[in-house]
């Protein structure tokens, strides 16, 4: 959903995707007056992991009574729009970055400003997670995940044609990478799954161009049409070469389960590195390993276009009439022990280095390299982005549609370009 085309008043066709359930523990039935709501997103995974951490808040804070309310992502951002609209925004309610400034912008989230510091504590934050929620005219949210771009590897697809894990690439490596791969796998096997509509990742490459994706203040496009021609014709001549899948192979490719990596027909796909843990688990016979995706030609290692962010958000109603309670909550799912335990890599690598040392106590294999990867660049990643502009959820559409139209011959790596760019232009006001 794009609340800048849809907008508050017009959302809640899936009002009713979402559960409103007495808590456990500090649930509807201790303590006194209405229930301190508690909203978020995901499947079974993050489910069972926040319930888990709320059940300790209960335990810790019997006086709170407290209520859920989860659902599937997009069931999710129908009914908060509605709830929004209606002024009856859950009191801590998980926020996604893609729509963080929307919200933010229109006045729904609360400042939390002055409560950092005191009620909420950020200070043993990764610097950039705890500022990712910071707009002009306040902070209005604080990241409850570091997150960083990797690519997946499935090293038991490489070691059947006899190459290693690769490291300190450029893109123009990568490409002779993903061509040599595919040549000596022979037919059915692709180097690389398709990345060409991965607005994310193109991020990173905007990055390493010099620009950034966004002008200062989501103000327009920083990244320039040239820029954005140059990633979508490296994908074309990918596919061109048999080193990409063709479009229809991609489109039949968008889950976890049929990936291409998980498939076997490619040993290479990009995400961010927290989504190692669901890979994994669908790759029995072989490690799933993590390595930075390619930097600017010339660059070798260089990981300054790569950052450290919070992709999602914890964040409070303008509209609770319970801010404390809800600041105290805030607090407790980022830096209490058990709440981190129970919540682990569901919501991405946890956000400070105490964090993951409780988490990597008990850590199977899988997320102990998520979070030593973490840990591995941070030193060497550049500066975290602003905050996403209202409108970006939209261009992430867009971006990946054109991708689709080029795979299919309905365009070409030029015409998709500058369709973007006019795009971003109505989507950003701009």
């Amino acid at each position: 959903m794009t609340l800048s085309r849809r907008g508050f008043l017009t959302a809640g066709a899936a009002a009713g995707g979402a559960l409103l359930l007495p808590a456990c523990g500090g649930g509807a039935g201790g303590g006194g007056g209405d229930p301190l709501r508690v909203s978020w997103y995901g499947g079974t995974p993050v489910h069972e992991g926040v319930e888990g951490a709320l059940q300790a808040w209960g335990q810790a804070h019997p006086d709170v009574p407290y209520a859920v309310e989860k659902a599937p992502f997009d069931s999710y951002w129908d009914k908060l729009a509605t709830q929004t609209a209606g002024n009856d925004t859950p009191d801590v309610l998980r926020m996604s970055m893609s729509y963080f400034s929307e919200y933010a912008g229109r006045g729904a989230l609360a400042d939390l400003g002055e409560a950092v510091g005191s009620t909420i504590r950020t200070d043993a934050l990764d610097p950039d997670v705890a500022t990712s929620g910071q707009l002009e005219d306040g902070l209005f949210g604080i990241g409850q995940s570091s997150i960083s771009h990797a690519v997946f590897v499935h090293s038991g697809l490489l070691e059947q044609v006899g190459v290693g894990v690769p490291t300190d690439w450029t893109w123009s490596t990568f490409q002779d990478f993903v061509r040599g791969y595919a040549e000596e796998a022979g037919p059915g096997s692709w180097g690389c799954a398709d990345l060409g509509g991965a607005f994310q990742t193109f991020e990173v490459f905007a990055r390493q161009a010099g620009t950034g994706v966004f002008a200062p203040g989501g103000a327009g496009l920083a990244v320039s049409r040239e820029t954005v021609e140059e990633w979508y014709a490296m994908w074309a001549q990918l596919r061109a070469d048999g080193a990409a899948p063709p479009g229809d192979v991609s489109a039949e490719s968008t889950s976890f389960e049929e990936s291409l990596l998980v498939r076997g027909s490619a040993p290479l796909l990009a995400g961010f590195v927290q989504q190692v843990t669901f890979y994994q688990p669908l790759v029995p016979d072989a490690d799933v390993e993590l390595v930075p995706l390619p930097s600017a030609d010339g660059s070798p290692g260089d990981l300054s276009g790569q950052f450290l962010k919070a992709l999602d958000l914890w964040c409070v109603s303008a509209r609770s009439r319970r801010t404390e309670d809800a600041e105290r909550l805030v607090d407790f799912l980022l830096n209490d022990a058990a709440a981190v335990q129970s919540i682990g890599l569901t919501l991405g690598v946890p956000p400070s280095a105490s964090s993951r040392e409780v988490v990597a106590a008990t850590a199977d294999a899988a997320a102990q390299r998520a979070i030593d990867y973490v840990d591995r660049i941070e030193p060497e990643v550049g500066e975290s982005p602003e905050p996403w502009p209202a409108g970006y959820g939209e261009l992430l559409s867009t971006f990946g549609r054109l991708n689709e139209d080029i795979a299919f011959g309905r365009s070409d790596p030029g015409a998709a370009a500058q369709q973007f760019v006019d795009a971003a232009g109505v989507a950003l006001g701009h």
